[in-house]
């Protein structure tokens, strides 16, 4: 399947500091087939000074504009915990992927490419994409030259432990004559484990035998799908960092923090697609990677994501949500006041029903 998928190479680089640019997907390998659509995001957090200077997508040392099958979008966030700092986000979107675009894209932070503060780059490189796969049967156990026996030909592509048996379709074609199994212009969803059965029967469901095939397996390289990008937070909140990959076999998903693999300890627990740190410290500012990986193919995905810690009080985060006790004060007041009131209207009501006593 690797014949007809658009291999992106993604290599990070900042080369000022203070200016932290990167490009998404932050992938090693990403697949795109001819034809179909890029999306590059180009990602700077830097400071406010540095607005001045141009966030700019150059293919082949020509600067690109929108038109042509190309769309660029500028993005200025500004809800950074940091007021000194911004953040800009840059999105490329190329339709109709050929293999022209098969070059060296660059995001560059600068006036132009002789006047850089920073830069990411990404290549590109576009594949044709296969018209169809074609998986051959390979069972053996009976007497296939028995012409007493009528014999069928099943497939079934096996997810996650279920079976599903295929039938003719768009999709598939089953040919019985030669126990072969075609997909149609293949794709990553297509990865899995396909077994043939050939069924023997002669004429009677009495007499019915099945041989299963030894598993075919289609393979496809691990890609991260989803994740998420940048977070905020102060002392003591919880982090929560997601990251979903997909491919055959099944991903694991490790994840490091400045380079190095985290270990699950009291405090910090990486779990699959899931990172979870509680009671977060200054020192957990960092980046943070998820890779997905599997045993059998030698390419590996990985994304990554800046967390950023801050005080509260410079963080502009209001102090109610730090301090919960401020919350049990004011509830005490209210309580305390309440009390006071209904003790008050008791005491009045009672002083108005002695004095409308007759007296002796």
């Amino acid at each position: 399947m690797n014949g007809f998928i658009v291999s992106i190479i993604v290599s990070y680089l900042a080369v000022s500091f203070g200016e932290d640019l990167m490009i998404l997907p932050n992938l090693k390998q990403h697949w795109v087939i001819k034809g179909s659509t890029i999306n590059i995001t180009c990602i700077h957090n830097g400071t406010q000074s540095s607005q001045h200077y141009a966030l700019s997508f150059w293919k082949s040392n020509s600067k690109l504009v929108s038109g042509n099958g190309v769309t660029i979008h500028n993005i200025t966030v500004a809800d950074t915990q940091d007021a000194t700092r911004v953040i800009r986000r840059l999105v490329l979107t190329k339709s109709d992927v050929q293999f022209n675009d098969g070059v060296t894209y660059k995001c560059i932070l600068g006036h132009n490419l002789s006047n850089i503060l920073a830069e990411a780059v990404i290549e590109v490189r576009v594949l044709q994409k296969r018209k169809r796969l074609i998986l051959s049967c390979n069972a053996s156990g009976m007497n296939q030259s028995d012409t007493s026996f009528t014999v069928t030909t099943e497939w079934v592509l096996v997810l996650d432990g279920k079976e599903w048996f295929l039938q003719n379709s768009s999709k598939y074609t089953i040919f019985t004559a030669n126990r072969t199994l075609e997909i149609s212009y293949p794709v990553r969803q297509d990865a899995g484990e396909y077994r043939c059965i050939l069924v023997f029967n002669k004429g009677n469901k009495l007499s019915e035998q099945k041989v299963h095939s030894p598993p075919i397996n289609v393979y496809a390289y691990p890609n991260i799908e989803t994740h998420d990008i940048n977070k905020n937070l102060v002392p003591g909140d919880i982090l929560k960092l997601q990251c979903t990959a997909s491919g055959f076999p099944r991903p694991n998903i490790t994840w490091k923090k400045d380079g190095k693999s985290l270990n699950q300890t009291n405090r910090i627990y990486p779990k699959e697609e899931r990172l979870l740190i509680y009671i977060v410290e200054f020192n957990d500012t960092g980046e943070y990677e998820c890779v997905a990986s599997h045993s059998l193919l030698p390419q590996y995905d990985s994304a990554k994501m800046f967390v950023n810690i801050t005080d509260a009080k410079s963080g502009g985060r209001g102090h109610m949500q730090d301090f919960p006790w401020i919350y049990v004060f004011f509830l005490l007041c209210l309580l305390h006041c309440g009390l006071y009131s209904q003790n008050y209207n008791s005491s009045q009501k009672e002083l108005a029903r002695t004095q409308e006593r007759p007296r002796p």
